[in-house]
């Protein structure tokens, strides 16, 4: 098994692109022609927090990043609100109206109890307890899948754990297969390291160490190439230009804003969120993430639908967080310089 340290996702990306680069091997799939790693590899992010992408190679969406990661805590399983922010979700839908393989649906409902209820209350009875997995695998995945290999959705990440150390909250992602632009280092890395940190606010914690375990480490042959110039820029900082958290403030790295800094009201939070009353005044928010960062995103997303450019770079510039503000605002910006 190799393993790659990075700080967050960025360098991550940077990393697993060099890895397959020099170690990879192409390999036929049911899925299409893949570059795969001839080992397991573990990612191991010291600051999980730090999980938006910015490189124009790779255009990674962040509206639905966000988006969905919200949608996961929720429990939904729903395709209609997803492929809003992502009309290729469909293509994953077995019956053209649900996800059955969405992790969130699995962590809330799909095994008959709430299993992230289960697991906050454990580790608060048991800090030094192993036992805290949260499964996204079933066996019947299995079942249907060999009753039916066009079956589309059956879960890539299986189980995660959570573990207490030095009043910090660990997290083990385990996948048994991993695509590592769209997935790991992507979607993952970003509804995960959410998760994560809403688990440790319902704690009392900060967050500590986010390991991911792919078993299938690869890439797409066509997306693989498209992001390949990311390891030929050169900048000031020959090892850390990749790193778009760095220089932001004074220098020094900018910490992202907490997510959830009334873990109590998380929840509450999210079912306001689903009504989509954006526009409306007197709608409350407990946790100011919804209120400074993930509401003018929603307006700039729905300017964005109309083809608003303008309007829309207006809103993403009412953005507190400065990670999710520069992704937004360039992601935007990509997008009216094609409509011209």
């Amino acid at each position: 098994m190799s393993n790659i340290y990075a700080r967050n996702v960025s360098e991550a990306l940077y990393l697993g692109l060099m890895h397959l680069r020099t170690n990879g091997l192409w390999q036929e799939t049911r899925t299409g022609k893949v570059l795969e790693a001839p080992n397991p590899v573990m990612t191991i992010y010291k600051r999980p927090e730090e999980r938006v992408l910015f490189y124009p190679q790779r255009d990674a969406n962040p509206f639905f990043h966000l988006f969905e990661s919200f949608w996961m805590l929720y429990g939904r399983k729903d395709l209609a609100y997803i492929q809003k922010y992502n009309k290729r979700m469909e293509e994953f839908s077995d019956d053209g109206k649900t996800l059955r393989g969405s992790y969130g649906y699995r962590w809330h409902t799909y095994f008959g109890f709430n299993q992230l209820e289960k697991i906050i209350e454990h580790l608060e009875k048991e800090p030094n307890s192993r036992r805290a997995v949260l499964q996204m695998w079933h066996p019947n995945d299995l079942h249907l899948a060999t009753k039916n290999s066009e079956i589309k959705d059956v879960p890539c990440n299986t189980q995660i754990y959570f573990k207490i150390k030095n009043d910090r909250l660990n997290m083990t992602v385990s996948c048994r297969s991993n695509d590592i632009i769209w997935g790991a280092y992507g979607a993952n890395a970003v509804h995960f390291s959410v998760l994560q940190e809403y688990i440790a606010s319902s704690l009392g914690l900060s967050m500590g160490t986010y390991y991911h375990f792919s078993d299938s480490f690869h890439a797409y042959e066509d997306t693989y190439n498209k992001c390949l110039p990311i390891l030929e820029q050169k900048g000031k900082n020959e090892v850390l230009w990749y790193d778009s958290y760095l220089g932001w403030n004074k220098g020094m790295h900018y910490t992202p804003e907490h997510m959830f800094e009334e873990p109590d009201y998380i929840l509450e939070d999210l079912d306001t969120w689903f009504k989509e009353d954006f526009y409306n005044p007197d709608v409350y928010y407990y946790n100011p993430f919804f209120k400074y960062t993930a509401i003018p995103m929603a307006f700039a997303w729905n300017f964005h639908k109309r083809q608003n450019y303008k309007e829309a770079i207006i809103e993403a510039n009412k953005i507190i967080s400065l990670d999710w503000k520069k992704a937004s605002i360039e992601w935007l910006e990509r997008r009216a310089n094609n409509a011209k």
